[in-house]
């Protein structure tokens, strides 16, 4: 028998064993109102929530899971959950009978790898067929978690002696725990995660390394191959393989073509593969940067996805000092994207040889330039950029102004006190933007 056809044949056999549990096992109600809601809605949502967590029907956390669900979805009596929980999963697990993972943090890493994938709540109960109710209540706890260690840097011995923590049971809070310190401590952590959920929409069988490898080959090729070149870049044996998986990644919006049939990442694919070239394109500019070959730097960051070339720039204001810098940042300065030129312009705030370069876009033509530029300076506190700073108090745009007036209040000049004056009695300028000119003014008074 084909796949699909057992799998037809399977599910049918599932409802019919779900519909006996609970009408004659269990005795449901007999009313035609309540008969409707049985057949149109429990089963159908049950019979898929089981399908879809196949692997998991053995696994004591889901068991926990379909309790709640019938609880505070379909409202039986709190008495009654746990052994009718039981009870509906004992054929489920005779007729779809799949290999069972038995740890019971797994329902919860499923959970949070759909959360970290950006999965909207809703989306993630449909998908899962878990409760609502129970996802939206697993996430709130885990924000508690987070602020209680955020807060007071605690062990989990610490976190398990904490009263309202401990309700939440040992192996919940144990996970939360550590999915909270693998997130904050492993730098691809949320990357990682969103590489494994893709893996399983994909339904192959793949490795995390195995993807990385594929959209490093179109990043580092993007715009030039199609889907035959890039399959040539596999071995034979695993052609079909990844030629599914290329399939599959374009009907997620992974993998895009240009207007000439190329392949191209997305936006979110180039930003979450970014991370994991890094530590190539990195040794690549380091050195470029050592020999002070700056348009072979200027050369390695034009070819980049612009996803992952913000992602570097990021690590170069760590890596390199404010020379090196500068001097490679900008070559590349309107040369890219406005996206790009707005991240240096904030990068340049900590680097004094960029306020000529800064000063020079005060009066750009693009409002998003002028404020960046103008919250740069004012960071740097060039007393150059007062008289431009001070005009710009007057730009048609709000959010102009309100920088203007930020960088005025970091700069502490009494100069600028008349004009950002006015700027607080004219009832015509937005809130924002007379809050701004209150704060600097303050600012001024403290460092005068």
């Amino acid at each position: 028998m084909k796949q699909r056809e057992w799998e037809q044949s399977g599910y049918l056999r599932l409802t019919e064993a779900l519909t006996k549990v609970l009408l004659e096992e269990w005795g449901g109600p007999r009313s035609p109102m309540a008969l409707n809601y049985i057949h149109g809605t429990i089963i159908p949502d049950l019979a898929n929530c089981f399908w879809q967590n196949a692997d998991l029907l053995s696994n004591i956390t889901f068991e926990e899971i379909i309790q709640w669900k019938m609880k505070n979805q379909f409202a039986n009596p709190s008495a009654v959950v746990a052994d009718l929980a039981k009870d509906l999963l004992l054929p489920a697990q005779k007729i779809i009978n799949r290999p069972q993972i038995i740890d019971p943090k797994e329902p919860w890493r499923r959970i949070f790898r759909l959360w970290i994938y950006e999965e909207s709540l809703p989306n993630m109960a449909e998908k899962m067929g878990y409760p609502l109710d129970y996802l939206d209540l697993l996430l709130l706890r885990y924000k508690k978690v987070k602020a209680f260690i955020q807060t007071h840097r605690v062990s989990l011995l610490e976190c398990l002696q904490n009263l309202e923590l401990r309700e939440y049971g040992d192996e919940q809070l144990s996970f939360l725990y550590q999915f909270h310190t693998s997130f904050m401590n492993d730098p691809l952590f949320r990357e990682r995660l969103t590489l494994e959920q893709v893996i399983i929409d994909l339904g192959l069988p793949l490795q995390v390394s195995d993807l990385v490898a594929l959209l490093e080959i179109i990043h580092t090729h993007e715009g030039y191959l199609d889907e035959s070149d890039l399959i040539g870049h596999f071995s034979s044996q695993h052609i079909n393989l990844f030629s599914c998986a290329i399939e599959g990644l374009t009907t997620l919006h992974y993998i895009q073509k240009n207007k000439a049939g190329k392949l191209t990442l997305s936006e979110k694919s180039a930003r979450t593969v970014a991370g994991f070239l890094l530590p190539r394109l990195g040794d690549q500019l380091k050195k470029a940067i050592i020999i002070k070959d700056y348009e072979c730097g200027k050369g390695i960051l034009m070819r980049l996805n612009e996803e992952v070339l913000v992602k570097l720039l990021d690590w170069t204001f760590v890596e390199f000092n404010q020379e090196q810098i500068f001097e490679l940042h900008k070559r590349i300065y309107k040369k890219i994207s406005r996206r790009v030129d707005i991240h240096l312009l904030k990068g340049f705030a900590n680097i004094p040889e960029a306020q000529e370069l800064l000063l020079n876009n005060i009066s750009d033509h693009d409002s998003l330039i002028r404020a960046a530029a103008c919250q740069a300076l004012g960071k740097l506190q060039c007393k150059e950029a007062i008289f431009n700073l001070i005009q710009l108090l007057r730009d048609p745009v709000a959010s102009v102004k309100e920088t203007a007036a930020q960088a005025l209040g970091e700069i502490g000049t009494t100069a600028a006190i008349k004009e950002l004056n006015r700027v607080v009695g004219d009832y015509g300028e937005s809130v924002k933007v007379r809050e701004c000119a209150r704060s600097a003014l303050k600012k001024i008074e403290q460092d005068n």
